[in-house]
């Protein structure tokens, strides 16, 4: 009798949690799923060519990619030369990408001089974007960015200007103007413009990535790949890449040691 009673039981355990294991199989997938879709970071930029150029987006994944991030990069970018954010509000285009995906941090640049010649229309639009950036719960970035090089003196008004609006929409700002300013102010002898000396060289847009790197993954950017390689060849292979610059050891650290502390103060 006891034999059958030990069978008995055993087989109402093997029945429930063949009931439980179906009743938990299709939520367990789907919460799989989830995860997995959340495991990327998204972040959509939106401005104009200081963006554009070198592409700053993708060195920025690039980077995240040397740190072996658990969690990847996916950036997309909506960029037009000269661009204002009233243009790309006007336009549309921006607004409806920012509606139809998922975006976990969202990067407003404003046309470089218009801080400094009309904050009043800049804050405008930004209130108007931030807005929306909330409205699909994302995170707002004001991608702070960089004097001329012959107007070094207006780095304080731009700095301001992207302060005080993003104080007032409690939103996140990417200091990297005030990263440039730092860096040559460490050592003169890197060039981060163009010949235009208003766009950014390929050292100028490694800065401007290691402020973006620290600030979408709250962490360090000291240790991180000190090699600059152009968008137009991202396969893994060396051979398949043109590399643009190669930092020394000791530039890499001095960009990325003040990049770490202007980030966090």
């Amino acid at each position: 009798m006891m034999i059958n009673t030990n069978i008995v039981y055993v087989c109402l355990f093997l029945f429930l949690m063949i009931v439980l294991f179906r009743l938990i199989e299709k939520p367990v997938e789907a919460n799989s799923f989830q995860v997995t879709q959340q495991q990327a970071i998204r972040v959509l930029f939106i401005g104009n060519s200081y963006i554009y150029v070198n592409d700053l987006p993708w060195l920025t994944q690039q980077l995240a990619e040397s740190a072996k991030e658990t969690r990847t990069l996916e950036t997309e970018m909506v960029v037009v030369g000269g661009a204002t954010l009233k243009s790309h509000w006007r336009s549309g285009k921006a607004l409806r990408l920012l509606k139809t995906k998922r975006w976990d941090y969202v990067v407003l640049q404003e046309q470089s001089t218009l801080p400094i010649t009309n904050p009043k229309e800049m804050y405008k639009y930004a209130s108007l974007f931030d807005a929306e950036i909330k409205r699909v719960n994302s995170q707002t970035v004001f991608y702070l960015t960089w004097a001329k090089q012959n107007q070094p003196e207006t780095q304080q008004i731009l700095t301001d200007s992207y302060m005080t609006i993003a104080k007032e929409l409690k939103a996140k700002v990417a200091p990297v103007g005030i990263a440039w300013q730092k860096v040559q102010e460490a050592n003169p002898k890197l060039n981060l413009y163009s010949s235009d000396q208003s766009h950014p060289s390929p050292i100028g847009s490694y800065v401007a990535a290691s402020v973006f790197y620290t600030i979408f993954y709250e962490g360090s950017p000291v240790g991180l790949s000190r090699r600059i390689y152009s968008s137009q060849f991202s396969t893994p292979q060396e051979g398949n890449r043109l590399e643009l610059e190669s930092l020394s050891e000791t530039d890499a650290q001095i960009i990325q040691n003040l990049v770490e502390y202007i980030v966090r103060n």
